[in-house]
């Protein structure tokens, strides 16, 4: 993880699709031609990543997490004789994977057709050129906000700019299975119409949880709505502790308060959650992007590396003391419910000074 994390996130992107060769070497040129297609412009107006190449920062942000579920998660493909076998042994996975890529990157290439950018009396036109072109040909254009533009409508728009995105090598490396679902993802915009009957794909759910997490990270605010996967995660966290699943202040159990703080010991309470939510049909981001976003929120208390897992120290069933990785919380109050906390047995927790180590991702051949 310390390798990855020194990496810009173009590198992780290439690491995760290095084991094929011919991947990383159409990847490298598609974040290319991407990079100059939508330039500096932002990603919203004043939402999330609304700075100069904001889009861009967005876009591979998503590409990468989007990766990383992919490598974490047994997907299936049903074979032409109706058998069905996982990407992890299928001679297609790479493919699969590569339509991940270029479906969570080009995400967003639609949001080009909301905003006018104009230079020297011309106004740019997202279907013509990239904008890197336009950019070098006027000098110094302008871009706005259309303010008809509609809420979503970006989705099928994306579709119209791929060509400066996609070659005709990426086009005979996916193949015409991996190119309808990666159509279908863009066209369905990361989550299916409240009243569509049928379910979104599994690229279209991957693409749209890396896009939430990048959303969250980006803006801490976001975090913090009522229907975020943060305050989700919180609200499961204290249901659980309600039902008496997550003990509090007892020996093994998985919670600690003390001092206004709160302990929260990963990721066995992670698992708990995400096992509550999905009755729900809520899925969770991986529990690297839940500890950033947290973080990022300001829930949690990071070290000074800047990483939310802590290393504590808490006394066992035997007296002894027993060392765990938890989340420790600034304020106890938004994991346990306060009612609760008044009748808490005292106990005392100490936080080492090590960082806890993150798990390493493992590429599997």
């Amino acid at each position: 993880m310390a390798m990855l994390q020194s990496m810009t996130t173009e590198e992780q992107i290439l690491y995760w699709l290095s084991l094929d060769l011919q991947v990383r070497a159409l990847a490298e040129r598609v974040l290319q031609r991407f990079a100059v297609t939508v330039g500096d412009l932002p990603a919203s107006a004043a939402h999330h990543h609304a700075e100069p190449g904001g889009l861009y920062r967005h876009s591979v942000e998503v590409a990468l997490k989007a990766l990383e579920e992919f490598e974490g998660n047994m997907k299936m493909e049903q074979r032409p004789d109706g058998s069905v076998d996982s990407f992890r042994s299928s001679r297609n996975r790479s493919r699969w994977q590569y339509a991940t890529f270029i479906a969570a990157l080009c995400h967003d290439l639609g949001k080009l057709f909301d905003l006018e950018v104009r230079g020297k009396g011309q106004t740019w036109c997202p279907l013509h050129e990239p904008y890197d072109a336009f950019g070098r040909r006027t000098k110094t254009p302008v871009a706005s906000w259309r303010p008809d533009r509609q809420y979503g409508a970006h989705a099928w728009s994306s579709l119209a700019l791929l060509h400066h995105v996609v070659s005709y090598e990426d086009v005979a490396y996916l193949g015409a299975p991996r190119l309808r679902q990666l159509f279908a993802s863009l066209a369905e915009g990361h989550s299916k119409a409240p009243d569509s009957q049928a379910p979104a794909s599994q690229l279209t759910q991957t693409v749209s949880r890396a896009d939430q997490a990048s959303v969250e990270q980006a803006q801490p605010a976001i975090a913090m709505r009522p229907d975020s996967k943060a305050s989700l995660l919180l609200q499961a966290f204290r249901e659980l502790i309600g039902d008496g699943e997550m003990g509090v202040n007892v020996p093994g159990g998985q919670v600690y308060v003390e001092g206004g703080k709160a302990a929260v010991v990963v990721p066995v309470t992670i698992d708990l959650a995400r096992d509550r939510l999905k009755r729900r049909e809520i899925k969770l981001p991986s529990n690297n992007d839940l500890y950033d976003i947290l973080r990022n929120a300001r829930l949690v208390d990071a070290d000074e590396t800047g990483r939310s897992v802590r290393k504590i120290k808490v006394q066992g069933r035997q007296g002894n003391l027993v060392p765990l990785s938890a989340l420790v919380f600034s304020s106890a109050d938004t994991v346990v419910p306060k009612l609760l906390q008044a009748d808490l047995e005292r106990t005392h927790f100490e936080i080492d000074t090590e960082p806890a180590p993150q798990a390493t991702p493992v590429v599997e051949g």
